[in-house]
């Protein structure tokens, strides 16, 4: 694909090595000749946030610019064009992000994995477009949200522990519907490499998933849908001292996905490895709820999925760091590495300040 100037000069947009085949191309070709093992591949499609707070937030296809003439391809994302599509921010003079990869692609991009033999994961994405110097007004407190912050802070307004929050309300439960939207399956319908849809006015979550759920039908079907991921400060909202309704918003949308895409497709929610055992929710009661349980149970979610971070080293610099004095000499040692899997940090100890971590003192 190359972009079009006048005077009949082009560039290229996708060719960028010297294979001389489209960036896609080389880089799955070199996926199979590296780890000829793998067999699944996530692919990601990101569409971008606009706000923290839960009530007001959009979640848009987006662009880096809005003007820009290509061909053979134009950019089309659910019934947006350039011309009509969110712009990203700008971040030191460049866009903060890569635009929303167009809906013809995705559809390529998952038939042409299937057709080499990979298992595909489709994960609908959520980016933070906040940019810096923001006046919005912060769930967590206070004017201005943190540039570029992580989806899973997308919350109430005010945040839970906050003065005024209206967690535990049905105030609460409104903000949440208000971000997961209404759109339903029968709003959508599949024309070509075309998702059309003709549901409510709005750039919410349900549309979202639901948008990607129709993109990944069109090309025949994936192996792995993810209804979300990491949507920490959504899933531990209540609406009283024990219900949560986005837990049930999920519930929802994941029968919604697996009547649409088939028993063979595996759906599942990626939670965040701080919230997928539970919520406890500081507020001094004590409380402690299972609150995902309702949905890793439903009969819709075929895996429990964590985003998985924990630590599998500790290592520093020199040589009189704790792991080099218990006998370890490399940080690449693979016996070192799954030493850590079932033991260390987070299993055996744990630092309990920033002053503990940086001295290693290890609390049992």
């Amino acid at each position: 694909m190359v972009q079009k100037f006048g005077g009949g000069r082009t560039t290229s947009e996708n060719v960028h090595t010297v294979q001389g085949a489209t960036d896609w191309d080389v880089a799955v070709d070199q996926l199979e000749e590296a780890l000829p093992n793998v067999g699944t591949v996530s692919l990601i499609s990101s569409w971008f946030g606009t706000d923290l707070r839960a009530g007001v937030c959009e979640l848009k296809p987006g662009v880096e610019r809005d003007e820009k003439n290509t061909s053979p391809l134009t950019w089309r994302v659910a019934g947006q064009t350039r011309s009509s599509a969110y712009v990203v921010t700008q971040d030191e003079g460049r866009p903060a992000y890569g635009g929303t990869p167009s809906d013809e692609t995705v559809i390529g991009a998952i038939a042409d994995l299937k057709a080499r033999g990979y298992d595909v994961v489709l994960t609908p994405f959520i980016l933070m477009d906040v940019a810096a110097g923001n006046t919005l007004p912060n769930p967590y407190g206070g004017t201005g949200q943190p540039p570029y912050p992580w989806r899973g802070r997308i919350t109430c307004h005010p945040a839970a522990g906050q003065a005024g929050t209206p967690d535990k309300t049905a105030t609460a439960a409104s903000q949440v519907a208000a971000f997961v939207g209404t759109a339903q399956v029968s709003h959508f319908s599949i024309s070509g490499a075309t998702v059309n849809y003709t549901g409510p006015a709005e750039w919410s979550y349900r549309r979202m998933m639901l948008h990607h759920a129709h993109l990944a039908l069109a090309a025949g079907g994936v192996d792995t849908f993810v209804i979300g991921s990491e949507m920490r400060g959504m899933s531990q909202i209540r609406s009283n001292a024990s219900t949560y309704p986005f837990v049930a918003a999920l519930m929802q949308l994941a029968s919604d996905v697996k009547a649409l895409l088939g028993p063979a497709t595996n759906v599942i929610y990626a939670a965040d490895w701080s919230e997928y055992f539970g919520h406890q929710p500081g507020d001094g009661t004590g409380d402690v709820y299972f609150h995902l349980d309702p949905l890793w149970s439903s009969a819709s979610i075929d895996a429990i999925a964590i985003d998985n971070y924990w630590p599998l080293a500790d290592w520093r610099d020199g040589s009189g760091h704790a792991d080099y004095l218990a006998g370890w000499r490399s940080p690449h040692d693979l016996a070192y590495l799954k030493s850590n899997v079932l033991a260390a940090e987070g299993y055996d100890w744990y630092y309990a300040s920033d002053a503990d971590r940086a001295a290693q003192v290890r609390t049992p």
